[in-house]
């Protein structure tokens, strides 16, 4: 049996983070393959917002300008609006692009390959170990087992990151579960603007409403326990309670904050580094993980570069570049515990708190350039 495939650095997950580490990695000269395990371009549940001048500003100067035939119709939302009970909706003007993140993702991935990353989509990682020199990683496409080895391995595979796994098996991670529906037609919500609703007057659970070209989606972690609420609240909008969606699908989102913070979990492990959600790096409040994932794959990337061939130094420079980020995260999880007191104060309270709170969470992004 011929030995194993070689690389200098194996990324395995092509959304942002991935994308974002591997063309930082492969434009420093190391031999860099990234690792999809879904044929590209692939969907992913995600409002597909780019929220914060600190992600598409992180996008611009990493990959260029967002073509617009990457983004949706609106391509540019102006805000955001808060419902909360029957309280008048409270505005926050925030210029915000949109995409579908099959797009925006296979455009990430296009600057990666064009800055010298090999990829391999449609293959599945099935398990990992780590080795002395680096890592020998099972992959599985159509039947077939494949094996390669890499030096340093970067985990941007999302909330049920398999690299996690491999590292951490013993790990407890508690997972939410958003779900997205989306219906053909519109609404009569303004389509540039993104719409939030707390029917019961608290910061959770909630659900959001947008447009994207001729279809509106209904997404949240709460849509089964708020169904009834879904279905009054958006009639008055022409929503026929009962409709069939086009399509319905979910996705899992790590709750690893508290591990993360208290140091119960640290996202890296000599020269095998979780970027991104599959770190539990996404953040509090508007659960916005595109920022953090670039953020945090970037950083993975300088610290493989910086200490290439020196295992004993990858994991602590990076996991020290982190801090700042994590220094946010306890930010924004004190913040998003005052919404709880602002709930109780009365809704008035809560949805001026809540357009306080997603203000606060998009500035401080600005403050990782």
């Amino acid at each position: 049996m011929a030995d194993p495939q070689v690389f200098d650095v194996v990324v395995v997950g092509a959304g942002p983070g991935g994308a974002a580490a591997a063309k930082r990695c492969a434009e420093k000269g190391m031999n860099t393959l990234l690792i999809e395990k879904k044929r590209l371009p692939r969907d992913k549940v995600c409002s597909g917002m780019v929220m914060g001048r600190w992600a598409a500003q992180t996008i611009e100067q990493e990959f260029g300008v967002i073509p617009r035939s990457v983004l949706t119709e609106p391509p540019l939302l102006a805000g955001h609006r808060f419902y909360v009970g029957e309280e008048a909706p409270t505005e926050l003007k925030w210029p915000t692009a949109l995409s579908w993140r099959k797009d925006l993702d296979f455009w990430l991935v296009q600057g990666a390959i064009a800055g010298g990353t090999q990829l391999k989509d449609g293959v599945r990682v099935a398990g990992m170990e780590r080795e002395k020199a680096g890592c020998r990683i099972f992959l599985q496409k159509e039947g077939l087992e494949e094996t390669l080895r890499a030096r340093c391995v970067i985990g941007a595979d999302g909330a049920v990151s398999i690299v996690r796994r491999s590292l951490f098996p013993d790990l407890e991670v508690r997972f939410s579960g958003p779900i997205r529906e989306c219906y053909a037609g519109e609404l009569g919500l303004e389509k540039d603007v993104f719409h939030w609703f707390f029917p019961k007057g608290q910061a959770r659970p909630r659900f959001n409403v947008n447009h994207k070209g001729d279809v509106f989606l209904i997404e949240g972690s709460g849509l089964r326990e708020l169904r009834k609420e879904i279905d009054e609240i958006l009639s008055a909008h022409g929503f026929k309670p009962g409709s069939e969606p086009l399509w319905k699908d979910g996705c899992s989102i790590a709750l690893l904050h508290e591990p993360l913070l208290t140091g119960r979990f640290t996202p890296a492990l000599e020269n095998v580094l979780l970027v991104g959600d599959a770190g539990g790096l996404i953040l509090p409040i508007t659960y916005e993980g595109i920022g953090s994932a670039l953020k945090s794959g970037l950083l993975a990337a300088d610290a493989v570069i910086a200490h290439f061939g020196q295992p004993g130094k990858i994991a602590p420079a990076y996991l020290k570049s982190l801090k700042p980020l994590l220094d946010v995260i306890g930010r924004l999880l004190a913040l998003q515990s005052g919404l709880k007191i602002a709930a109780e104060a009365g809704p008035r309270f809560l949805a001026r708190a809540l357009a306080d709170a997603y203000e606060e969470t998009l500035g401080i992004q600005e403050r990782f350039l």
